[in-house]
């Protein structure tokens, strides 16, 4: 348990000088071959930007739906922090709107897979909204992560289950703020436009980096 507390302390306070890229090394943190792979398909769900890898290098090609009966997100959009202020991701209830063109970094410890994708995705967005002050609860968000794995057949483990329940609050903690401006909304709110999907979408200044 030593061991553990003094690892987060660590990679805390490399989080917060900015070296990134020393955590990837020391957590061996990669994107598999198939994940590269793949995105090279035009039919691709996502896009792969090896300049960035292996931290946030992931970005979606067009928007994903998730709709979970065992979660209540509230009503709320995460709008980007900058001009035109582009609406990022959206809560209706039990569902979970994540517009195009938001970038991830898959699974922040170890090899991303093509399994780990889906599950890597919603997870981190909802830390992401949760940090920016989203009335959402860890503990639903780390269970909801748990049965992804599972659906997508990713291998969680208990572990890693157990090392995210552990210190998946304090690293959500540190890094970057502000990144994400959280607007309450209401049933009677229209969702937010869809917008087309460009599979040869450019990189460009909307590009998101959360942390």
């Amino acid at each position: 348990m030593k061991f553990l507390t003094i690892t987060a302390l660590l990679i805390g306070t490399c989080l917060l000088s900015g070296c990134t890229g020393l955590i990837d090394l020391a957590l061996n943190k990669s994107i598999s071959p198939e994940v590269q792979q793949a995105a090279q398909s035009p039919e691709s769900w996502y896009t792969f930007m090896p300049h960035r890898a292996p931290g946030f290098c992931l970005r979606t090609r067009h928007a994903i739906v998730w709709e979970d009966d065992s979660m209540d997100l509230g009503y709320w959009k995460g709008l980007h922090p900058q001009p035109p202020h582009r609406v990022l991701m959206e809560a209706r209830g039990n569902i979970f709107i994540l517009h195009r063109r938001y970038v991830w970094d898959g699974n922040s410890v170890g090899v991303t897979t093509p399994n780990d994708l889906m599950p890597s995705l919603r997870h981190d967005a909802l830390y992401h909204a949760l940090k920016e002050g989203a009335p959402i609860s860890r503990r639903a968000i780390d269970k909801a992560y748990r049965e992804d794995c599972r659906q997508h057949g990713s291998e969680i483990g208990t572990w890693r289950y157990f090392s995210l329940r552990l210190f998946g609050g304090i690293f959500n903690r540190l890094g970057q703020h502000n990144t994400l401006i959280i607007v309450p909304t209401t049933p009677d709110t229209p969702p937010a436009p869809l917008e087309p999907d460009r599979p040869d979408d450019p990189y460009d200044d909307l590009s998101y980096t959360p942390a």
